[in-house]
């Protein structure tokens, strides 16, 4: 059987976003969508599982004919995190929103547990779906976590532009920077962006892949790289190194999944 993709609903107005996109990755990959709706342990208002889950249907598209829906008890994060493992799904698929009312669920604890725990990448849907995925944004610190990201988007998203940015800084500027320092700075960051993207790995996806230098502390840079590129996906590798490290290290990833507009697609690197 060919892996899901699983999609976790609140029951909220806001999580359709979500439901919205996981639908219509599986129906541009070929792919089974699954949803997964977690009651807490001590249940949901003495709703049976089976009235809950036609509550589920009823917000997805065409009445979810045909779509396994789940409804288990526990904590939300392990339970997603587990349940995604159990199906075997290739993707979670999950939105910004209250979650029995726990307040920013997807962009506090459970987003951090969830990439700490699942073993798939988190796709965190914040915009309304309007259309694929045409243009992706990769930050990149030519760490094994950022070829990763760029290698599960390319086969993730196989009809989008990817975009490699690369963040460089020069230390001082401001101060006044001989101009060899500047030119010897950016040469290097050009060489080992050339050498990055000339990998064997990267190469199948070639003709979709362009890099470019951004110049400036890691947020910034990447927050102007996003909007001159009108990205509609961003996708970070996580555990990498550098600027990269800046910026999706510990709880960094909550500030940066609450500034990024564009959704944003967390690839964890695997052992």
């Amino acid at each position: 059987m060919t892996s899901p993709i699983l999609v976790a609903t609140d029951l909220s107005a806001r999580s359709d976003r979500a439901i919205d996109r996981a639908f219509e990755l599986g129906r541009d990959l070929g792919l089974a969508v699954e949803v997964v709706h977690v009651r807490k342990d001590d249940g949901h208002d003495g709703v049976s599982d089976a009235a809950l889950q036609e509550r589920v249907r009823e917000i997805l598209p065409e009445g979810g004919a045909g779509v396994e829906v789940l409804v288990p008890e526990g904590s939300p994060p392990g339970t997603i995190a587990r349940i995604a493992k159990e199906r075997g799904a290739q993707l979670i698929v999950a939105g910004v929103a209250r979650f029995n009312q726990i307040s920013d669920y997807f962009l506090g604890t459970a987003i951090d547990y969830l990439l700490r725990h699942a073993e798939v990448p988190v796709l965190v849907v914040k915009q309304r779906p309007r259309g694929l995925y045409r243009r992706i944004l990769v930050p990149s610190d030519f760490s094994p976590a950022s070829k990763q990201a760029i290698l599960t988007a390319a086969r993730l998203i196989p009809d989008a532009a990817i975009r490699v940015v690369h963040v460089f800084h020069i230390g001082f500027e401001s101060w006044g920077v001989a101009d060899h320092v500047r030119e010897e700075t950016l040469a290097r960051a050009e060489s080992g962006l050339a050498e990055f993207l000339a990998s064997s790995d990267l190469a199948p996806f070639a003709g979709r892949i362009e890099g470019v230098l951004a110049n400036g502390e890691a947020e910034a840079a990447v927050g102007r790289a996003i909007e001159d590129y009108d990205a509609d996906l961003v996708v970070l590798g996580t555990q990498g190194g550098g600027a990269l490290r800046q910026l999706t290290g510990g709880s960094r990833a909550n500030s940066l999944l609450a500034w990024i507009r564009p959704d944003t697609l967390m690839v964890r690197l695997r052992d």
